[in-house]
């Protein structure tokens, strides 16, 4: 989740975080009431999203694209529920993995089984004016 238009160094001092969605989805009205006071505003799409690290000050020396991985917690990943009006910009990640990629990944599981990631700055114009130093 980035916003255009923002230098990448600004995005950590305004807490813009790398996010996987995992579902979207809607409450429905019967089920808001019961959990939710009447005074909250609950919007009507929201999404499960699991995170990623927050950006570094600097990019990678060698590539200077930004390195994140799963964030973790007590060896579980960090998630939440979030309204989709939040979600900005999609991201392309590169996996970063040693010598040789697992021949186990797919397509379907590289971000399940790999931890750590390169955030693409040549994925679209807006990533590369976002990410540019």
């Amino acid at each position: 989740m980035l916003a255009p238009s923002l230098d990448l160094r600004l995005i950590a001092s305004l807490d813009y975080r790398i996010a996987r969605i995992r579902v979207v989805f809607s409450l429905k009205p019967k089920l808001i009431k019961q959990l939710f006071l009447p005074h909250i505003n609950v919007p009507q799409h929201l999404a499960y999203v699991e995170w990623f690290t927050p950006f570094r000050d600097q990019p990678e020396q060698h590539h200077l694209m930004y390195k994140v991985s799963h964030a973790q917690r007590d060896g579980y990943r960090l998630a939440s529920i979030i309204p989709v009006s939040k979600i900005t910009h999609s991201v392309h990640l590169f996996s970063l993995f040693g010598p040789v990629a697992p021949r186990e990944w797919t397509t379907d599981t590289v971000l399940e089984e790999c931890q750590s990631f390169l955030v693409n700055s040549h994925s679209s114009r807006e990533m590369f004016l976002l990410t540019r130093s």
